[in-house]
């Protein structure tokens, strides 16, 4: 099946891009703009679209149903936050078949931390609290007057892979808050505990697959946390969701599970978890979850090296997965998705995969 991956930049876009290239097992076209040029470069692309997102739902979803019709596209996927959403918002005129994504009701719920943190107590589901300042101004003011709770998270609203958090303590509070850059800004109530994630492909309220992990020090550690499975379900069920959500949470040292945010998109580390057995791009894949396992990601295999740690054979499949491609995985070792990388190779990038205006 030949599969038109929708894109907004490249990050997590590309690692998607490789699960559904074994998903569907055809040709992957990339349709975006910008930085989404990038993954063109892969081996696993077969060509780059360039494709401006139309406000018109109509309008979008002709333009992506002609490019389905010219190139035998059998499925419309998105990759990030924005195409997840652009998605939900043309399915109901697409021809062309397309992954499930939440309706755009419930994504704008989910998607925001703010907002999320509201659906949490609307549902009576444990979060720490949060307090909302308009820009960093507002929080420096606010811990002058002595109502910042300490220690506590500084984040962003909208950002991901945890860009912009800080941890503010009352030791380091000024010079944290004078590194804020961004508006408007979250602080929430430090929790202490293990960070964990749940990630589920869902149907309609039901969950038909999904992997609980914990990675720290990248080292991907996949095992069962019932009680945080539990309160996942009970959101997919409350919202009627369908596709791939993303939870973070904390965990206790009392086995109390706070839930952080959420992420109603593919996520960045799903390559991991097709690794050890589960594909999230695959709808067609039975795999309900996987084995408790552990995967080291080739940077921590690696550092185990220096200590004399043999990789295992998960590792080694890793490895493996990052090397069948080894232009990408050159970029992402300098850190190329991070500092911008260089016009000219993304340029270079779109001439060699016959790009054509839409």
């Amino acid at each position: 099946m030949n599969i038109l991956l929708l894109s907004a930049w490249f990050d997590a876009q590309y690692r998607v891009m490789r699960c559904a290239a074994v998903a569907g097992g055809g040709d992957i076209t990339i349709a975006g703009q910008n930085d989404a040029r990038v993954p063109a470069l892969s081996r696993y692309c077969k060509r780059f679209v360039p494709l401006y997102f139309e406000e018109d739902a109509r309008a979008g979803a002709a333009n992506i149903d002609a490019i389905a019709h010219r190139h035998g596209i059998g499925l419309v996927m998105p990759s990030d936050a924005p195409t997840t959403r652009y998605l939900s918002v043309i399915a109901p005129h697409l021809v062309t078949p397309h992954f499930p994504v939440p309706h755009t009701a419930a994504f704008d719920r989910l998607v925001s931390k703010d907002r999320f943190m509201e659906l949490c107590a609307e549902l009576n589901v444990p979060h720490p609290r949060g307090q909302m300042f308009d820009d960093r101004a507002d929080v420096e003011a606010a811990l002058a007057r002595g109502d910042l709770r300490l220690p506590a998270m500084a984040k962003p609203l909208d950002d991901s892979g945890g860009a912009g958090v800080k941890l503010v303590t009352p030791e380091n509070a000024h010079t944290v808050l004078a590194a804020i850059d961004y508006a408007p800004v979250l602080i929430q109530d430090f929790m202490a505990g293990e960070d964990w994630s749940i990630t589920v492909f869902c149907r309609n309220g039901a969950i038909t697959k999904q992997v609980v992990y914990t990675h720290p020090n990248d080292v991907f550690r996949f095992a069962p946390q019932p009680a945080l499975e539990n309160i996942t379900a009970r959101i997919v069920q409350t919202m009627n969701l369908s596709g791939v959500i993303n939870f973070d949470a904390r965990i206790a040292p009392d086995g109390k599970v706070w839930m952080i945010e959420c992420n109603p998109r593919f996520y960045f580390n799903m390559d991991v978890a097709m690794v050890a057995g589960l594909n999230f791009a695959d709808i067609n894949d039975a795999t309900a979850s996987v084995p408790d396992c552990e995967i080291s990601i080739p940077r921590a295999s690696m550092a185990g090296l220096l200590r004399m740690k043999w990789p295992s054979a998960n590792d080694r499949k890793m490895l493996l997965h990052w090397l069948a491609d080894p232009l990408i995985f050159a970029l992402v070792a300098v850190g190329y998705h991070r500092s911008g990388g260089d016009r000219w190779l993304e340029r270079w990038a779109v001439a060699r995969k016959t790009p054509e205006r839409v």
